[in-house]
């Protein structure tokens, strides 16, 4: 075999291969049936990552006001960090259809609703507190939901 025969055989060959390639693209992907992860709890899902958003935008505003002396935000700053790491495992069990979501939600209720109470202290002062307060009463709801 000459050297055209054989680039005319690996042609041959790369184009029997691009057409298999077209006919496995055409086959349809399935589709799921039911709900999971974020699309079944997609409003907790949802909720507790603008909980955390907010919270870390409320906890740099706390620790700002700490640096500078000023105990008042103090316990602000305590709530929102307790809640901050359940908001995240929160988000991360509804990503998953975890089993255990509903536990730890209820859990994650209760930190939301401490850090509300004291994000309500500040909130008609500070547009930072008043973001985290709204947004723990949503997350809470929504995990109280669960």
């Amino acid at each position: 075999m000459n050297r055209r025969d054989a680039l005319k055989t690996t042609a041959a060959g790369a184009v029997l291969s691009l057409a298999a390639l077209a006919d496995v693209a055409k086959v349809e992907p399935k589709v799921a049936t039911a709900p999971s992860g974020i699309a079944a709890h997609k409003e907790i899902y949802e909720a507790a990552l603008e909980c955390i958003r907010t919270g870390n935008e409320c906890l740099d505003h706390c620790v700002r006001s700490l640096s500078t002396g000023d105990k008042m935000m103090a316990e602000c700053a305590g709530t929102v960090r307790a809640m901050l790491p359940l908001c995240n495992a929160v988000s991360q069990l509804s990503m998953l259809d975890s089993k255990h979501l509903k536990a730890l939600a209820a859990v994650c209720a209760k930190a939301c609703r401490d850090c509300e109470a004291a994000c309500k202290k500040h909130a008609g002062h500070h547009e930072e507190c008043k973001a985290c307060m709204e947004s723990c009463k949503r997350c809470a709801d929504a995990c109280e939901k669960a």
